[in-house]
């Protein structure tokens, strides 16, 4: 029994880590896309001006 106390010590820290990566990635994915999406919407109302513009 003596062995059972630092494995699942060691365990129950993997998974925390392994919980943190996931939240951060999710939170990256979810930034990246906003970026992207401010980037489209910049770019929609460039092409937008470049056609109501002279050419």
């Amino acid at each position: 029994m003596a062995s059972t106390g630092p494995t699942s010590t060691l365990e129950g820290g993997i998974s925390s880590a392994i919980s943190s990566f996931k939240a951060a990635q999710n939170e990256a994915t979810a930034q990246s896309l906003q970026v992207a999406t401010e980037i489209t919407k910049i770019n929609g109302v460039a092409n937008a001006t470049k056609k109501i513009g002279p050419a």
